[in-house]
């Protein structure tokens, strides 16, 4: 007879937490909440593991969960009475927080296909009778089969022994048992020594982010815990069908759900904090944050109204021009961030769309700085982009920006009012960042209707060149104008990975036109393709499971505790440190520059032409991906040992270059102070 023998906990059943020292935080708040005990869910944790590590020591395998209470009942004075009900609330708790793993069902499935005896075993001191109900009520339990645990045998499976108990009473030798388990020393090695054959199922186990934000766990009293169980259950509850799904799909549990979810809770607590009963979610950015936010909702009670609102510094800016005074509206044309955005490759015809303006609307006026029609459609050095700028204050240029304002902000206030902007309902806007120019563009457009729009909540804000410490704009991971955050996580603010993770499946709204009696968005383009291709529904289904299955019951975690440090852990590992399939995965996405049309992979690996030139120049030769971490990971060994070389000879360049010159500038600096 065949047996197929499998581990219980993280092999068939799991948690929505990530360790079971962050079970017994929960479980330590549950009975502080309930007054069965009189010392910190943080001592109750250190008075339970150490039960039971006394336990084990004095009892040995036999150890159960009464004698753990007993040590537990001497260290914190409690009563036979307390004890009993505190048993039975962890049985409760435990019961509560199991999930199956779907794919251990697939296994045991194919078992029985087989013909082969299913069998549990388990080194654990809970009631047997409770572990074989919980595989029943997760339909992994059939007639006839048998579960061993270690307590009611005083073996275990480390030893071996547990597995010589089943070889003895089921009669078998151990060529005929194959065993499957989380655990490499328990499972694997404990299996191998009576010769049984064992496989390690890992699945169950934390990942390198999970491990991370489990790390986190006291600092966000539980809540980073259950952002790990959550993107457990992610990795084993959303299939793939190729290695770059897995990337896309771990990534996103583990890293860009975390950072989103944590950033969208912080919103909702804001929300409740100012009495807003609206949220206004921009487009793009704001689909996966609108998404996030109304699973959140449902399981927080919250009743706030989200809705969806079309816009880009395209479609708002430049209606909102003439909602302003002639120097706010100059400043506003000024903006780094709207017109004058130089992070893209841009020609003539790109830089005057951001106004709506032709350039043979204003053919003399280009051609008085140099710019004849051959040139309109050509990628402009940034040399050439800054003889556009005194284009705009030209008055014939002015005026027509003016006239086009004007016109598109007709169309625009129609579609506000659609939209219930224009109410005087308390509303904030969502937008993932940088300078808040979206919310001062529809703030200015809604205050000159004689409405207001109490708040804009952004990711992170940049400071801008005049330093707006406004309070109508809050941010959350970083804020440079207050000089408050997480700023220095990432290379440059971390604006590019936060930006990739809130891609949208549809295009930048270029305007707005009146169909009938409705008004409705203009697209550059209907669907995002490219970006729906590169992966986007493998990432947004694993986002929106990990908001499912992330638990934010009050009574056992915090839903608003500051995740931020938890977040900026996942994000430094995997952004600055990505294995080669995560790196070729992610490092595909096509990513868009400023308001420009092209598009590049996000990291393309580095050739040996790279190192040479580095070394030839002694500058680095970065190739187009904006990741370089990404570009390296995917680059061969040898051209990564090279770059590795580089960058200690540049080093030492360095070193030699600050001997040589401190003690002649030393020199210098004696001689001019000689009189």
């Amino acid at each position: 007879m065949q047996i197929s023998s499998f581990d219980v906990f993280d092999t068939v059943l799991t948690r929505t937490v990530g360790t079971p020292k962050a079970f017994f935080l929960l479980l330590g708040k549950r009975l502080a909440n309930q007054s069965l005990i009189h010392c910190t869910p943080e001592a109750f944790v250190h008075a339970r593991t150490t039960a039971e590590f006394r336990a084990y020591s004095n009892v040995g395998e036999k150890y159960s969960l009464q004698q753990i209470y007993t040590e537990v009942a001497i260290a914190l004075r409690l009563t036979d009475e307390q004890c009993e009900k505190i048993m039975h609330i962890e049985c409760a708790l435990e019961s509560e927080l199991i999930r199956p793993i779907p794919v251990a069902r697939d296994l045991i499935q194919a078992a029985r296909k087989q013909n082969k005896r299913v069998v549990f075993v388990s080194d654990m001191y809970l009631p047997a009778e409770f572990i074989k109900d919980q595989l029943m009520r997760h339909s992994f339990w059939v007639d006839g089969d048998e579960l061993y645990v270690s307590y009611e045998y005083g073996k275990s499976k480390g030893t071996g022994e547990l597995f010589r108990e089943l070889l003895s009473r089921e009669g078998v030798s151990p060529a005929e048992v194959s065993h499957y388990g989380n655990d490499l020393r328990i499972d694997v090695q404990g299996a191998k020594k009576v010769g049984l054959k064992a496989q390690h199922f890992s699945e169950g186990n934390l990942n390198r982010y999970e491990q991370k934000l489990e790390s986190h766990s006291y600092a966000t009293e539980g809540l980073s815990s259950a952002m790990a169980g959550a993107s457990r259950l992610v990795r084993l509850q959303v299939p793939v069908s190729s290695s770059k799904e897995e990337a896309l799909r771990d990534a996103a549990a583990g890293v860009v759900a975390p950072t989103l979810v944590g950033y969208v809770l912080w919103i909702l607590q804001q929300a409740q904090r100012m009495g807003l009963k609206r949220l206004y979610f921009v487009s793009r950015d704001g689909q996966v944050l609108l998404e996030i936010a109304r699973r959140l909702v449902a399981k927080l009670n919250f009743p706030c109204e989200l809705r969806y609102i079309y816009g880009s510094r395209l479609s708002w800016n430049l209606p909102a021009v003439v909602s302003l005074d002639q120097q706010q509206a100059l400043e506003m044309l000024k903006r780094p961030s709207w017109i004058l955005d130089g992070t893209s490759t841009l020609s003539i015809q790109d830089f005057l769309a951001r106004v709506s303006i032709a350039p043979q609307e204003i053919r003399d006026s280009l051609a008085a700085v140099g710019f004849k029609e051959e040139d309109w459609l050509r990628i402009l050095s940034p040399q050439e982009v800054q003889l556009l700028h005194p284009v705009l204050d030209k008055p014939e240029v002015s005026d027509l920006i003016l006239q086009k304002a004007q016109q598109k902000k007709q169309v625009l206030m129609k579609y506000l009012e659609q939209e219930g902007v224009l109410d005087s309902t308390p509303k904030g806007l969502v937008d993932v960042g940088w300078f808040g120019s979206s919310y001062d563009s529809l703030a200015a457009l809604v205050n000159a209707n004689g409405a207001t729009l109490d708040v804009g909540l952004f990711y992170g804000l940049k400071s801008n060149s005049k330093g707006n410490q406004s309070d109508s704009k809050k941010g959350y991971f970083f804020d440079q104008r207050t000089r408050t955050g997480f700023k220095d996580v990432l290379p440059e603010l971390g604006i590019v990975p936060l930006e990739m993770f809130c891609s949208a499946d549809h295009g930048t709204v270029l305007g707005f036109m009146e169909e009938g009696d409705q008004v409705r968005p203009v697209f550059k383009e209907e669907h995002n393709q490219r970006i729906i291709d590169w992966g986007l529904p493998v990432v947004r289904k694993a986002v929106y499971s990990f908001t499912e299955n992330l638990l934010l019951d009050s009574n056992l975690v915090n839903p608003w505790a500051d995740v931020r440090e938890a977040s900026a852990d996942v994000l430094q590992s995997f952004w600055l440190n990505p294995s080669y399939t995560e790196a070729k995965a992610w490092g595909d996405f096509p990513w868009e520059a400023g308001h420009s049309e092209n598009t590049n992979s996000l990291a393309q690996s580095y050739s040996w032409v790279n190192v040479a030139k580095s070394f030839l120049t002694a500058r680095f030769a970065y190739n187009q991906g904006l990741w370089f971490e990404g570009s390296v990971a995917q680059s061969s060994p040898p051209v990564q040992k090279a770059i590795q070389g580089f960058h200690r000879y540049r080093r030492l360049l360095l070193l030699i270059k600050s001997k040589v010159l401190t003690p002649r500038l030393k020199v210098v600096k004696r001689s001019l102070q000689t009189p």
